[in-house]
Protein backbone atom coordinates (compact mmCIF):
# COMPACT_ATOMS: atom_id res chain seq x y z
CA UNK A 1 0.00 0.00 0.00
CA UNK A 2 2.85 2.37 0.85
CA UNK A 3 4.50 1.70 -2.50
CA UNK A 4 1.29 2.41 -4.43
CA UNK A 5 0.72 5.56 -2.39
CA UNK A 6 4.27 6.79 -3.00
CA UNK A 7 3.87 6.16 -6.74
CA UNK A 8 1.14 8.82 -6.83
CA UNK A 9 3.32 11.53 -5.28
CA UNK A 10 6.19 13.46 -6.83
CA UNK A 11 9.57 13.09 -5.19
CA UNK A 12 8.89 9.73 -3.57
CA UNK A 13 10.60 7.52 -6.16
CA UNK A 14 13.16 6.01 -3.74
CA UNK A 15 10.44 5.39 -1.14
CA UNK A 16 8.24 3.71 -3.73
CA UNK A 17 11.03 1.37 -4.84
CA UNK A 18 12.09 0.56 -1.28
CA UNK A 19 8.55 -0.32 -0.20
CA UNK A 20 8.08 -2.50 -3.27
CA UNK A 21 11.31 -4.41 -2.62
CA UNK A 22 10.32 -4.98 1.01
CA UNK A 23 6.85 -6.19 0.01
CA UNK A 24 8.32 -8.78 -2.36
CA UNK A 25 10.92 -9.80 0.20
CA UNK A 26 8.42 -10.46 2.99
CA UNK A 27 6.01 -12.28 0.69
CA UNK A 28 8.82 -14.55 -0.50
CA UNK A 29 9.75 -15.23 3.13
CA UNK A 30 6.19 -16.49 3.64
CA UNK A 31 6.53 -18.70 0.56
CA UNK A 32 9.74 -20.30 1.84
CA UNK A 33 8.32 -21.31 5.23
CA UNK A 34 7.92 -25.08 5.49
CA UNK A 35 4.50 -25.13 7.17
CA UNK A 36 3.01 -22.41 4.93
CA UNK A 37 1.09 -20.97 7.89
CA UNK A 38 1.76 -17.33 6.99
CA UNK A 39 1.31 -17.94 3.27
CA UNK A 40 -2.17 -19.40 3.72
CA UNK A 41 -3.70 -16.15 4.96
CA UNK A 42 -5.90 -13.53 3.37
CA UNK A 43 -3.27 -10.92 4.24
CA UNK A 44 -0.63 -12.77 2.19
CA UNK A 45 -3.00 -12.98 -0.77
CA UNK A 46 -3.86 -9.29 -0.51
CA UNK A 47 -0.15 -8.46 -0.46
CA UNK A 48 0.42 -10.57 -3.58
CA UNK A 49 -2.50 -8.85 -5.34
CA UNK A 50 -1.12 -5.40 -4.48
CA UNK A 51 2.35 -6.41 -5.69
CA UNK A 52 0.80 -7.60 -8.95
CA UNK A 53 -1.19 -4.40 -9.40
CA UNK A 54 1.89 -2.28 -8.73
CA UNK A 55 3.88 -4.24 -11.32
CA UNK A 56 1.10 -4.01 -13.91
CA UNK A 57 1.32 -0.23 -13.69
CA UNK A 58 5.02 -0.31 -14.59
CA UNK A 59 7.15 -1.55 -17.46
CA UNK A 60 7.85 -5.09 -16.24
CA UNK A 61 4.80 -6.90 -17.57
CA UNK A 62 6.53 -10.30 -17.57
CA UNK A 63 7.19 -9.91 -13.86
CA UNK A 64 3.57 -8.84 -13.26
CA UNK A 65 2.33 -11.83 -15.26
CA UNK A 66 4.29 -14.20 -13.00
CA UNK A 67 3.04 -12.46 -9.85
CA UNK A 68 -0.54 -12.68 -11.09
CA UNK A 69 -0.13 -16.42 -11.62
CA UNK A 70 1.04 -16.82 -8.02
CA UNK A 71 -1.88 -14.78 -6.70
CA UNK A 72 -4.43 -16.79 -8.70
CA UNK A 73 -2.97 -20.12 -7.59
CA UNK A 74 -2.93 -18.97 -3.98
CA UNK A 75 -6.58 -17.85 -4.17
CA UNK A 76 -7.56 -21.19 -5.70
CA UNK A 77 -5.69 -23.10 -2.98
CA UNK A 78 -7.70 -21.12 -0.44
CA UNK A 79 -10.88 -22.04 -2.28
CA UNK A 80 -11.85 -18.42 -2.84
CA UNK A 81 -13.19 -19.15 -6.32
CA UNK A 82 -15.63 -21.71 -4.87
CA UNK A 83 -16.56 -20.14 -1.55
CA UNK A 84 -20.31 -20.54 -1.92
CA UNK A 85 -20.42 -23.97 -3.52
CA UNK A 86 -22.58 -26.69 -2.00
CA UNK A 87 -20.19 -28.57 0.37
CA UNK A 88 -21.28 -31.91 -1.05
CA UNK A 89 -20.98 -30.94 -4.70
CA UNK A 90 -18.10 -31.42 -7.12
CA UNK A 91 -17.65 -27.63 -7.08
CA UNK A 92 -16.42 -27.57 -3.47
CA UNK A 93 -12.70 -26.72 -3.00
CA UNK A 94 -10.54 -29.84 -3.22
CA UNK A 95 -7.18 -28.49 -2.03
CA UNK A 96 -6.33 -29.70 1.48
CA UNK A 97 -4.75 -26.48 2.79
CA UNK A 98 -7.72 -24.09 2.69
CA UNK A 99 -8.40 -21.12 4.95
CA UNK A 100 -9.99 -21.67 8.38
CA UNK A 101 -13.67 -20.71 8.70
CA UNK A 102 -14.29 -16.96 8.68
CA UNK A 103 -14.92 -15.51 12.15
CA UNK A 104 -17.30 -12.77 11.01
CA UNK A 105 -19.39 -11.63 8.01
CA UNK A 106 -16.82 -8.87 7.48
CA UNK A 107 -13.98 -11.39 7.15
CA UNK A 108 -16.06 -13.54 4.80
CA UNK A 109 -16.83 -10.55 2.58
CA UNK A 110 -13.16 -9.51 2.60
CA UNK A 111 -12.28 -12.91 1.12
CA UNK A 112 -14.93 -12.58 -1.59
CA UNK A 113 -13.73 -9.13 -2.59
CA UNK A 114 -10.11 -10.31 -2.76
CA UNK A 115 -11.13 -13.01 -5.25
CA UNK A 116 -13.20 -10.64 -7.41
CA UNK A 117 -10.32 -8.14 -7.57
CA UNK A 118 -8.19 -10.98 -8.96
CA UNK A 119 -10.95 -11.86 -11.41
CA UNK A 120 -10.82 -8.29 -12.76
CA UNK A 121 -7.00 -8.13 -12.90
CA UNK A 122 -6.89 -11.50 -14.71
CA UNK A 123 -9.05 -10.06 -17.50
CA UNK A 124 -6.85 -6.97 -17.84
CA UNK A 125 -3.75 -9.17 -18.14
CA UNK A 126 -5.54 -11.10 -20.88
CA UNK A 127 -6.26 -7.88 -22.80
CA UNK A 128 -2.68 -6.70 -22.38
CA UNK A 129 -0.97 -10.00 -23.31
CA UNK A 130 -3.43 -11.49 -25.80
CA UNK A 131 -3.43 -14.73 -23.80
CA UNK A 132 -6.53 -16.49 -22.42
CA UNK A 133 -7.68 -15.71 -18.89
CA UNK A 134 -6.41 -18.01 -16.13
CA UNK A 135 -9.60 -18.16 -14.03
CA UNK A 136 -12.30 -20.39 -15.51
CA UNK A 137 -15.46 -18.31 -15.17
CA UNK A 138 -17.70 -21.35 -15.65
CA UNK A 139 -16.32 -22.95 -12.47
CA UNK A 140 -16.65 -19.91 -10.19
CA UNK A 141 -19.32 -20.36 -7.50
CA UNK A 142 -18.33 -17.47 -5.20
CA UNK A 143 -21.20 -15.03 -4.63
CA UNK A 144 -20.88 -11.49 -5.95
CA UNK A 145 -19.69 -8.87 -3.43
CA UNK A 146 -22.14 -6.94 -1.28
CA UNK A 147 -22.40 -3.21 -2.04
CA UNK A 148 -21.30 -2.43 1.55
CA UNK A 149 -18.51 -3.92 3.73
CA UNK A 150 -20.93 -6.29 5.47
CA UNK A 151 -24.53 -7.25 4.64
CA UNK A 152 -27.28 -5.29 6.29
CA UNK A 153 -29.74 -7.08 8.61
CA UNK A 154 -32.27 -9.18 6.68
CA UNK A 155 -30.43 -8.50 3.40
CA UNK A 156 -30.74 -11.49 1.05
CA UNK A 157 -27.52 -13.24 -0.01
CA UNK A 158 -25.85 -11.98 -3.16
CA UNK A 159 -26.29 -14.19 -6.23
CA UNK A 160 -23.56 -15.96 -8.16
CA UNK A 161 -22.18 -14.52 -11.37
CA UNK A 162 -24.47 -16.75 -13.42
CA UNK A 163 -27.52 -15.23 -11.70
CA UNK A 164 -26.29 -11.62 -11.67
CA UNK A 165 -29.26 -10.32 -13.67
CA UNK A 166 -31.32 -10.69 -10.49
CA UNK A 167 -29.52 -7.54 -9.26
CA UNK A 168 -30.66 -5.36 -12.15
CA UNK A 169 -32.98 -2.65 -10.91
CA UNK A 170 -32.05 -3.18 -7.23
CA UNK A 171 -29.97 -1.17 -4.77
CA UNK A 172 -27.48 -4.03 -4.42
CA UNK A 173 -25.70 -3.37 -7.70
CA UNK A 174 -22.59 -1.38 -6.75
CA UNK A 175 -19.99 0.02 -9.15
CA UNK A 176 -17.52 -2.65 -7.98
CA UNK A 177 -20.00 -5.42 -8.77
CA UNK A 178 -20.54 -3.64 -12.09
CA UNK A 179 -16.83 -4.02 -12.84
CA UNK A 180 -17.13 -7.76 -12.19
CA UNK A 181 -20.11 -8.01 -14.56
CA UNK A 182 -18.30 -5.96 -17.20
CA UNK A 183 -15.28 -8.27 -16.98
CA UNK A 184 -17.59 -11.26 -17.31
CA UNK A 185 -18.98 -9.77 -20.53
CA UNK A 186 -15.46 -9.15 -21.84
CA UNK A 187 -14.60 -12.79 -21.15
CA UNK A 188 -17.72 -13.94 -23.00
CA UNK A 189 -16.90 -11.71 -25.96
CA UNK A 190 -13.28 -12.91 -26.04
CA UNK A 191 -14.35 -16.56 -25.88
CA UNK A 192 -16.93 -15.88 -28.60
CA UNK A 193 -14.23 -14.56 -30.94
CA UNK A 194 -11.81 -17.40 -30.10
CA UNK A 195 -14.41 -20.13 -30.69
CA UNK A 196 -15.37 -18.58 -34.01
CA UNK A 197 -11.75 -18.48 -35.18
CA UNK A 198 -11.00 -22.00 -33.88
CA UNK A 199 -14.04 -23.40 -35.67
CA UNK A 200 -12.90 -21.89 -38.96
CA UNK A 201 -9.22 -22.82 -38.62
CA UNK A 202 -9.81 -26.46 -37.66
CA UNK A 203 -12.58 -27.04 -40.17
CA UNK A 204 -14.30 -29.25 -37.61
CA UNK A 205 -17.69 -30.70 -38.34
CA UNK A 206 -19.28 -28.85 -35.43
CA UNK A 207 -20.70 -25.46 -36.35
CA UNK A 208 -20.32 -22.56 -33.95
CA UNK A 209 -23.49 -20.46 -34.00
CA UNK A 210 -21.71 -17.12 -34.30
CA UNK A 211 -24.70 -14.87 -34.83
CA UNK A 212 -26.77 -16.44 -32.06
CA UNK A 213 -23.97 -15.75 -29.58
CA UNK A 214 -23.28 -12.32 -31.10
CA UNK A 215 -26.82 -11.06 -30.54
CA UNK A 216 -26.99 -12.66 -27.08
CA UNK A 217 -23.82 -10.86 -25.95
CA UNK A 218 -24.95 -7.63 -27.61
CA UNK A 219 -28.24 -7.80 -25.70
CA UNK A 220 -26.48 -8.48 -22.39
CA UNK A 221 -23.97 -5.65 -22.86
CA UNK A 222 -26.86 -3.24 -23.39
CA UNK A 223 -28.78 -4.59 -20.40
CA UNK A 224 -25.70 -4.29 -18.19
CA UNK A 225 -25.06 -0.74 -19.38
CA UNK A 226 -28.69 0.23 -18.78
CA UNK A 227 -28.63 -1.25 -15.28
CA UNK A 228 -25.34 0.36 -14.26
CA UNK A 229 -25.09 3.60 -16.26
CA UNK A 230 -28.48 4.17 -17.89
CA UNK A 231 -29.90 6.73 -15.47
CA UNK A 232 -26.64 8.52 -14.66
CA UNK A 233 -26.09 11.86 -16.35
CA UNK A 234 -22.75 13.62 -16.68
CA UNK A 235 -22.92 15.14 -13.20
CA UNK A 236 -23.68 11.77 -11.62
CA UNK A 237 -20.72 10.16 -13.42
CA UNK A 238 -18.44 12.92 -12.14
CA UNK A 239 -19.36 11.73 -8.65
CA UNK A 240 -18.65 8.06 -9.45
CA UNK A 241 -15.25 7.59 -11.10
CA UNK A 242 -15.62 3.78 -11.02
CA UNK A 243 -18.85 4.00 -13.03
CA UNK A 244 -17.02 6.29 -15.47
CA UNK A 245 -14.31 3.66 -16.00
CA UNK A 246 -17.00 1.00 -16.28
CA UNK A 247 -18.74 2.95 -19.04
CA UNK A 248 -15.49 3.23 -21.00
CA UNK A 249 -14.95 -0.52 -20.91
CA UNK A 250 -18.51 -1.47 -21.83
CA UNK A 251 -18.15 0.64 -24.97
CA UNK A 252 -14.84 -1.08 -25.76
CA UNK A 253 -16.53 -4.48 -25.48
CA UNK A 254 -19.14 -3.19 -27.92
CA UNK A 255 -16.33 -2.39 -30.37
CA UNK A 256 -14.73 -5.84 -29.98
CA UNK A 257 -18.04 -7.58 -30.53
CA UNK A 258 -18.95 -5.67 -33.68
CA UNK A 259 -15.46 -5.76 -35.17
CA UNK A 260 -15.64 -9.55 -34.97
CA UNK A 261 -19.05 -9.37 -36.67
CA UNK A 262 -17.61 -7.23 -39.49
CA UNK A 263 -14.92 -9.84 -40.17
CA UNK A 264 -17.45 -12.68 -40.05
CA UNK A 265 -19.98 -10.94 -42.30
CA UNK A 266 -17.33 -10.02 -44.85
CA UNK A 267 -15.89 -13.55 -44.91
CA UNK A 268 -19.31 -15.16 -45.35
CA UNK A 269 -20.38 -12.67 -48.03
CA UNK A 270 -23.34 -11.38 -46.04
CA UNK A 271 -25.24 -8.22 -47.09
CA UNK A 272 -23.24 -4.99 -47.04
CA UNK A 273 -25.97 -3.41 -44.92
CA UNK A 274 -24.97 -5.66 -42.01
CA UNK A 275 -21.32 -4.60 -42.29
CA UNK A 276 -22.38 -0.95 -42.49
CA UNK A 277 -24.50 -1.35 -39.36
CA UNK A 278 -21.61 -2.97 -37.45
CA UNK A 279 -19.22 -0.23 -38.58
CA UNK A 280 -21.73 2.33 -37.37
CA UNK A 281 -21.99 0.61 -33.98
CA UNK A 282 -18.19 0.67 -33.65
CA UNK A 283 -18.10 4.37 -34.48
CA UNK A 284 -20.87 5.17 -32.01
CA UNK A 285 -19.03 3.27 -29.27
CA UNK A 286 -15.84 5.17 -30.11
CA UNK A 287 -17.65 8.49 -29.74
CA UNK A 288 -19.15 7.38 -26.41
CA UNK A 289 -15.64 6.65 -25.18
CA UNK A 290 -14.52 10.10 -26.34
CA UNK A 291 -17.43 11.68 -24.44
CA UNK A 292 -16.39 9.89 -21.24
CA UNK A 293 -12.73 10.87 -21.74
CA UNK A 294 -13.82 14.50 -22.10
CA UNK A 295 -15.91 14.11 -18.95
CA UNK A 296 -13.01 12.55 -17.02
CA UNK A 297 -10.97 15.70 -17.64
CA UNK A 298 -13.52 17.57 -15.50
CA UNK A 299 -13.01 15.33 -12.46
CA UNK A 300 -11.79 17.14 -9.35
CA UNK A 301 -9.64 15.83 -6.53
CA UNK A 302 -9.63 13.32 -4.97
CA UNK A 303 -11.74 11.60 -7.65
CA UNK A 304 -9.28 12.55 -10.39
CA UNK A 305 -6.47 10.73 -8.55
CA UNK A 306 -8.66 7.66 -8.00
CA UNK A 307 -9.56 7.61 -11.70
CA UNK A 308 -5.87 7.77 -12.66
CA UNK A 309 -5.17 4.88 -10.30
CA UNK A 310 -7.45 2.83 -12.57
CA UNK A 311 -5.42 3.85 -15.62
CA UNK A 312 -4.53 0.28 -16.59
CA UNK A 313 -8.25 -0.42 -17.05
CA UNK A 314 -9.00 2.82 -18.92
CA UNK A 315 -6.26 2.94 -21.54
CA UNK A 316 -7.49 -0.12 -23.44
CA UNK A 317 -10.92 1.40 -24.29
CA UNK A 318 -9.32 4.72 -25.25
CA UNK A 319 -6.95 2.95 -27.63
CA UNK A 320 -9.81 0.87 -29.05
CA UNK A 321 -11.75 4.06 -29.80
CA UNK A 322 -8.71 5.62 -31.48
CA UNK A 323 -8.20 2.61 -33.73
CA UNK A 324 -11.86 2.63 -34.81
CA UNK A 325 -11.97 6.36 -35.54
CA UNK A 326 -8.59 6.25 -37.29
CA UNK A 327 -9.87 3.57 -39.68
CA UNK A 328 -12.97 5.64 -40.35
CA UNK A 329 -10.87 8.63 -41.41
CA UNK A 330 -10.43 7.04 -44.84
CA UNK A 331 -14.19 7.08 -45.46
CA UNK A 332 -14.88 10.54 -44.05
CA UNK A 333 -16.46 12.91 -46.56
CA UNK A 334 -16.43 16.68 -46.22
CA UNK A 335 -13.99 18.94 -44.42
CA UNK A 336 -16.36 19.45 -41.50
CA UNK A 337 -16.63 15.74 -40.72
CA UNK A 338 -12.89 15.28 -41.20
CA UNK A 339 -12.14 18.14 -38.80
CA UNK A 340 -14.54 16.67 -36.23
CA UNK A 341 -13.01 13.17 -36.40
CA UNK A 342 -9.47 14.52 -36.12
CA UNK A 343 -10.57 16.65 -33.17
CA UNK A 344 -11.98 13.57 -31.42
CA UNK A 345 -8.73 11.67 -32.03
CA UNK A 346 -6.71 14.51 -30.54
CA UNK A 347 -8.95 14.49 -27.48
CA UNK A 348 -8.31 10.76 -27.06
CA UNK A 349 -4.55 11.31 -27.36
CA UNK A 350 -4.84 13.83 -24.54
CA UNK A 351 -6.81 11.26 -22.57
CA UNK A 352 -3.99 8.71 -22.87
CA UNK A 353 -1.49 11.35 -21.78
CA UNK A 354 -3.62 12.23 -18.74
CA UNK A 355 -3.79 8.57 -17.74
CA UNK A 356 0.04 8.45 -17.63
CA UNK A 357 0.99 5.19 -19.34
CA UNK A 358 4.18 4.39 -17.44
CA UNK A 359 4.43 0.98 -19.13
CA UNK A 360 4.60 2.55 -22.59
CA UNK A 361 2.56 -0.32 -24.03
CA UNK A 362 -0.57 1.62 -24.90
CA UNK A 363 1.31 4.68 -26.13
CA UNK A 364 3.25 2.43 -28.51
CA UNK A 365 0.03 0.83 -29.78
CA UNK A 366 -1.29 4.21 -30.98
CA UNK A 367 2.02 5.76 -32.08
CA UNK A 368 1.11 5.39 -35.78
CA UNK A 369 -2.13 7.31 -35.19
CA UNK A 370 -0.33 10.08 -33.32
CA UNK A 371 2.17 10.33 -36.18
CA UNK A 372 -0.67 10.62 -38.73
CA UNK A 373 -2.29 13.39 -36.69
CA UNK A 374 1.01 15.27 -36.58
CA UNK A 375 1.32 14.95 -40.36
CA UNK A 376 -2.20 16.36 -40.72
CA UNK A 377 -1.22 19.30 -38.53
CA UNK A 378 1.75 19.98 -40.77
CA UNK A 379 -0.57 20.19 -43.78
CA UNK A 380 -2.76 22.73 -41.95
CA UNK A 381 -5.87 20.54 -41.72
CA UNK A 382 -8.28 22.36 -39.43
CA UNK A 383 -9.84 20.50 -36.51
CA UNK A 384 -12.82 21.13 -34.28
CA UNK A 385 -12.66 20.77 -30.52
CA UNK A 386 -14.67 17.86 -29.10
CA UNK A 387 -16.17 18.07 -25.63
CA UNK A 388 -19.28 17.23 -23.62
Amino acid sequence: MASLGASLMDGYGPTKDRCYQLARKYFEVCEREEDGANLMSIEALQACILITYYELRGKGFARAWMSLGRAIRLAQMMGLDRMDADPGSNDAPKFQQTLPPAQSPLELEERRKAFWVLFIIDAYASVRSGNPVAIDQAKVTTALPFPQPIPEPNQPPMPSLNNAKALYGTNYLSSFTGLVLMVSLYRRCSTHVELSLDNESTGSGSVYSFWEHHYSIDKDVKACGDALIGTKDAQALLQDEVALALSLNLSAIDICLHEAAIIKADKDGLPKALITECNSRCGEAGLRIAEKVSLSQKLVQPKKTVFRQMNIYCMWPVCMAMQVLDRQLSSVTGNGQLAHTVGVLKLLVTGIEDLEDVSGHWVDSISHIVKRLEEMDSTSIKTTEFSV
